[in-house]
């Protein structure tokens, strides 16, 4: 009889069975410490094979060392601006988040963006500033004072520029507005600290200077069709004043009004200066005389100017505008010539930095080390596996 049987045996004759509550279902009694189990399993891999887990944490770090000694150091110098306005008009609206913008100053800084990427500003700025040997070291041969340049259609000048704005993921030159301040920065990343520097704020006073030329052109422009406009509006009046005193002794126009209305304070005035200097001289008597007759004129002209002004105030009144518009316009383009009056002033100048901002050596050794460590669990519970299942296959062929 088997030891089942006989267990089974004894305990009907205990008559035990109706005092034990049945289960409908067999109770498994569950391993509160697997986790530990797992953990205390790990622990003994660890162990066994540390040499594993350590050279895996140390390949990482090596090949992090090599990929940073070998990864092109990219250096961010940032320098800060603010425009001026072209004119005297101010145009100011709200955008989106509530902030109040002047349109002018936002036209003038989307323009100061898009000069940098053209390749016809930077190659004209790169040119100017003898930067284009420093951009293209590795083709420049300074002994020969040649290129060997890829591209034969473009000047070494043009190629230069051309690889600063080539790459639209990572770009040279960004540019962006402080909301609280509204000022702009532009931030230069390249792989020489100086010429990050230089490209910053030369290429700002570059853009400053360009800016300043299309504007003395225009303004030239302008300057000429007003004076073109002047010229023509005299010489319709000079026209219509000969007619006008052919037909009538006393019709004249009030241009000429004006010419005697003049001469008259001259008069006036010379008459003043000579009765201080020279009260006895002849020439007092003359004048005195010559001022009457200015006088009289004057007081006979007086009712005609008055009908005369409806016919001549319109176009006196669009000269007169004109020739305010001509000062104001010549005033400005002096004051540009000058160079006192910038459209864009660098506020803080870009420094060479110091430390390379790309890559991120910090970040990038902390994420291979995390990536170490986890790869060395992972290598030693692969060994272990497979030293586990080569046992099996020996106990159980």
């Amino acid at each position: 009889m088997s030891l089942e049987q006989r267990s089974n045996d004894q305990l009907k004759n205990l008559n035990i069975n109706s005092n034990i509550t049945q289960f409908s279902k067999p109770y498994h009694h569950q391993n509160s410490n697997g986790a530990n189990f797992y953990l205390l399993e790990l622990s003994l891999s660890l162990k066994r094979y540390w040499w594993l887990f350590l050279a895996s944490v140390l390949i990482a770090f090596l090949s992090t060392l090599i990929y940073l000694k070998y990864t092109p150091k990219i250096y961010s110098a940032r320098v800060s601006y603010e425009l001026f306005h072209l004119n005297q008009v101010n145009l100011q609206q709200k955008n989106d988040e509530g902030r109040t913008v002047d349109l002018e100053i936002e036209f003038l800084n989307q323009y100061t963006i898009g000069l940098f990427q053209k390749i016809e500003f930077l190659a004209f700025f790169l040119n100017r500033t003898g930067l284009t040997p420093l951009i293209l070291f590795d083709l420049y041969d300074p002994t020969t004072d040649t290129y060997v340049l890829p591209n034969d259609s473009l000047s070494p000048d043009e190629f230069a520029a051309a690889s600063l704005i080539e790459d639209a993921k990572n770009p040279v030159f960004v540019f962006h507005t402080e909301n609280s301040s509204g000022l702009t920065s532009l931030t230069v990343h390249f792989r020489d600290p100086n010429l990050a520097s230089s490209l910053a704020n030369d290429g700002l006073r570059w853009a400053n200077d360009y800016l300043l030329s299309l504007e003395i052109i225009k303004l030239q422009r302008e300057l000429d069709i007003l004076s073109q406009s002047l010229s023509k509006m005299d010489s319709n009046k000079y026209i219509e004043l000969n007619s006008a005193e052919k037909k009538s002794s006393f019709s004249i126009s009030p241009f000429a009004l004006e010419n005697l209305q003049q001469r008259l304070i001259d008069r006036q005035i010379e008459l003043g200066i000579l009765e201080k200097i020279q009260p006895g001289a002849a020439s007092v008597a003359d004048m005195k005389s010559e001022i009457g007759v200015l006088e009289k004129k004057l007081a006979e002209l007086g009712n005609q100017k008055a009908s005369q002004s409806k016919k001549y105030g319109g176009e006196a009144e669009e000269i007169a505008k004109l020739r305010i518009q001509f000062a104001q316009h010549q005033a400005r383009l002096i004051l540009l010539q000058s160079g006192q009056q910038p459209l864009v002033r660098i506020i803080d100048r870009a420094i060479p930095p110091k430390n390379f901002s790309k890559p991120n050596a910090a970040l990038i050794l902390i994420l291979s080390f995390v990536v170490g460590m986890f790869g060395g669990v992972l290598l030693v519970f692969s060994v272990d596996f497979v030293r586990k299942a080569k046992q099996r296959l020996l106990v159980n062929p």
